[in-house]
């Protein structure tokens, strides 16, 4: 399995996906509405009407890799925006979260330090 980090860049779908797609269906979806090549490394995130069957997209050495999770009982939590955004750039901690069912308006994050460059 492909070992995701916080080093990936993920984008979610913020459209309802037929989860009848396969590869090829996925793949359009990132060529044509999210306007980005499936190929570039990063994971898409595709969730069906009901939000619970959830579909992960990425390229690995050699071809296209497809996770798939279906929920048995709930759903997945969608990330709320203000716009009309079809792609929505997300991180490794939100994503996490949306598998593990955490309640994304629950999540705290304390303060950390951050190394800034001397550019002199």
């Amino acid at each position: 399995m492909i070992p995701f980090t916080s080093g990936h860049q993920y984008y979610m779908y913020t459209g309802v996906t037929d989860m009848r797609k396969g590869y090829n269906g996925l793949y359009g979806i990132v060529r044509t509405i999210l306007e980005s090549n499936p190929l570039d490394g990063s994971v898409y995130l595709f969730v069906n009407k009901r939000r619970n069957q959830l579909r992960l997209l990425v390229y690995d050495t050699g071809g296209l890799v497809m996770l798939c999770k279906r929920l048995e009982r709930g759903t997945f939590e969608m990330i709320k925006t203000e716009s009309e955004q079809v792609k929505l750039n997300i991180n490794w901690t939100q994503l996490t979260c949306i598998m593990q069912g955490i309640k994304l308006g629950s999540i705290r994050y304390r303060k950390r330090h951050k190394s800034i460059e001397n550019n002199s």
